[in-house]
């Protein structure tokens, strides 16, 4: 009994001394960041969501001025090795695809910050060291048109996919492997490429980019898109489009990470970006945009979410992505620019 209650006042008095040091450190944070009085973000979110968020981080902090550079996958890589190899670090904060984060955390453009808010995320979405943190998860979903196909006629299955009906009436990103690739690791190589080749007999219609896609599906150019993501199904109804989603079982899900640069010029307010993104308040934000976060406990507006099974994408998948972007268009073919 005595051993037991010196661990127990033991353990509070660790906890008594460690708020006290949690607090003053935020509060050192705050002070750095209004000596440092911007903050440089680079993200791939849509220019009106990501306004949305820094609006409502400026009026939290308005102290700090925010620049925002918006641009997805290659493009943003290209502007950040480009400006590194010119030996300029302009951005504090990078938010994009995992894909991204891996190929930065690789060539040690990323910093180490492990937020507070870290310990809110769900399981899988968080980098342990503190390179990384995913703000919101993208399922891979089947969206399609609600006047061209009733619910119950919609592929599901690998199976039904391969339906000579659907010939010609699929649409699909032609620039995102990453399905490609975790279909072939849960399929095997061997039978995973055999079905590939058998689905690409369906000519799919390729474009890139998920917003034409979606843009296309609800204006009737096709029935159907494949493994496109439950925000972009979610943005499209809630503006009033005839589009709706389904899942396959389980559903392979990407996400977002946030990440602070390895030489940020205004590391302070970094690192309060990052909690804010992380935090309850802005990732209440993130659900109201349709997109699913992955704070726990913070109710989400999609509905359906849980009776799906989700499988996180590996991190260490982008080891793989030249790869199977290159068997991907041998297979399927290039996208409509």
């Amino acid at each position: 009994m005595y051993r037991r209650t010196i661990v127990t006042l033991s353990a509070l008095l660790i906890f008594l001394v460690a708020a006290p040091a949690r607090a003053n450190n935020h509060e050192s944070v705050i002070e750095g960041a209004k000596k440092e009085g911007s903050l440089v973000l680079y993200t791939s979110m849509t220019v009106d969501q990501a306004q949305k968020l820094n609006d409502a981080f400026r009026a939290k902090y308005p102290f700090l001025q925010v620049s925002m550079f918006r641009a997805v996958g290659e493009r943003l890589l290209t502007k950040i090795m480009t400006e590194t190899q010119a030996g300029r670090f302009d951005f504090d904060v990078v938010q994009s695809a995992e894909t991204q984060a891996y190929f930065l955390k690789k060539r040690n453009l990323l910093g180490k910050y492990l937020s507070p808010e870290t310990k809110n995320l769900q399981k899988g979405f968080f980098d342990a060291e503190g390179y990384w943190a995913a703000i919101y998860m993208m399922p891979n979903i089947i969206a399609y048109n609600t006047r061209m196909v009733k619910r119950g006629e919609v592929p599901v299955s690998d199976d039904d996919l391969l339906n000579p009906k659907w010939r010609g009436k699929i649409g699909m990103d032609g620039t995102k492997p990453e399905w490609f690739s975790w279909k072939l690791r849960r399929l095997g190589q061997e039978k995973g490429l055999a079905y590939m080749k058998q689905l690409s007999k369906q000519e799919f219609r390729l474009y890139s980019g998920l917003t034409i896609i979606t843009g296309l599906l609800a204006a009737g150019e096709f029935p159907l898109v494949l493994n496109t993501y439950i925000h972009n199904a979610e943005d499209a109804k809630r503006k009033g489009a005839p589009v709706d989603w389904v899942g396959q079982d389980p559903v392979f899900t990407k996400f977002q990470p946030i990440g602070v640069s390895a030489k940020a010029p205004h590391p302070n307010a970094a690192k309060l970006f990052v909690d804010f993104m992380l935090g309850e308040e802005g990732q209440k934000i993130i659900a109201s945009f349709g997109r699913v976060p992955t704070r726990r406990a913070v109710p989400t507006n999609v509905q359906g979410l849980e009776k799906l099974t989700f499988v996180i994408d590996e991190f260490s998948a982008g080891d793989d992505f030249n790869k199977s972007y290159e068997q991907f268009r041998n297979i399927f073919g290039a996208a409509k620019p």
